[in-house]
């Protein structure tokens, strides 16, 4: 067996194959000694597994660690990894292969271990349950095909990395402003709806000059600039899993002008609203035809 993926043995070991990228896939395992995925090159999407009983075992470039129950691994796109369960050992853990959403992003920063993963520990409480209730509702509802189900594990998803930031932000002592938390989650909450700067400030009893200014020093960006991503963000997610009109889908996510919504995407996204549909089609194609047909009472490979 390998040491870690520079041992010359590391050669020997068979490639585990991975999900198709672009599909939220997700799994709950209960593996005993013999269990191992290996993956030279790692995957092109984002790999979370979370440990609810027993220990798994890691063995990364440069690192090598044992997950117990409440630990939280996130593997980056391209990260190459082994992990199994120990010798003496059965690993109850849930899974999930995933691309980020694009709002995402920040909540992606995480502190990581030597060989490009994130560890975190959940401490058995709250935070734990939430977490684990969440990665239940991810399991049931990306096994459907419905859009809404989609949307709702997507959800699901998002809601684990929150606590994931969250409880980050709380160590380090860098939580947002309560004011700003809440712009940023009537923004989100309200993404079709006008807005002014003034109304905004009105609402969280603050100057718009004070406003803008502290919003831009803890998000990054302006609020008017994290509005329009929210929204063009949620255009692609209806641009490739509806079927509604481009007309319809910049009204829903707040443009009144279809030409504005086409510049605008385009400028974010570097390719035309239909464009970028019938390209995020094919990929889903080539990659549906390109995956394994299911094998009766036979497990994914996570």
């Amino acid at each position: 067996m390998a040491e870690n993926l520079n041992d010359p043995a590391a050669a020997s070991l068979m490639e585990t194959a991975a999900p198709p990228a672009g599909i939220l896939v997700s799994g709950h395992f209960t593996q005993p000694f013999g269990y191992q995925t290996y993956r030279s090159q790692g995957t092109r999407d984002w790999l979370i597994t979370f440990t609810l009983s027993g220990e798994g075992e890691y063995r990364l470039k440069d690192s090598r660690f044992r997950c117990i129950e409440g630990d939280m691994v996130i593997l980056p796109p391209g990260t190459p990894h082994d992990y199994r369960t120990p010798e003496g050992c059965v690993w109850e853990f849930v899974w999930a292969h995933f691309v980020p959403l694009p709002h995402w992003s920040a909540w992606l920063t995480l502190p990581q271990e030597p060989g490009a993963c994130t560890r975190m520990h959940l401490e058995s409480g709250a935070r734990q349950e939430r977490v684990r209730a969440a990665f239940a509702r991810l399991l049931r509802d990306s096994l459907e095909l419905d859009f809404y189900k989609r949307q709702l594990s997507l959800n699901a998803m998002e809601e684990i990395l929150l606590v994931l930031a969250e409880m980050q932000s709380r160590r380090t002592g860098s939580t947002l402003d309560p004011r700003v938390e809440e712009i940023w989650s009537y923004l989100s909450q309200h993404r079709k709806e006008p807005h002014s700067l003034e109304r905004l400030a009105a609402r969280v009893a603050l100057s718009p000059s004070r406003l803008s200014h502290l919003f831009k020093e803890q998000v990054g960006e302006s609020i008017m600039e994290a509005l329009l991503r929210l929204r063009l963000s949620h255009a692609a997610r209806l641009l490739e899993h509806t079927s509604l009109q481009i007309t319809e889908i910049a009204e829903e996510v707040g443009f009144h002008s279809p030409f504005y919504f086409t510049k605008q995407f385009t400028a974010r996204y570097g390719s035309s609203p239909s464009h970028y549909r019938k390209e995020r089609q094919r990929t889903l194609e080539n990659e549906n035809e390109g995956a394994l047909p299911e094998s009766s009472g036979e497990k994914p490979m996570v």
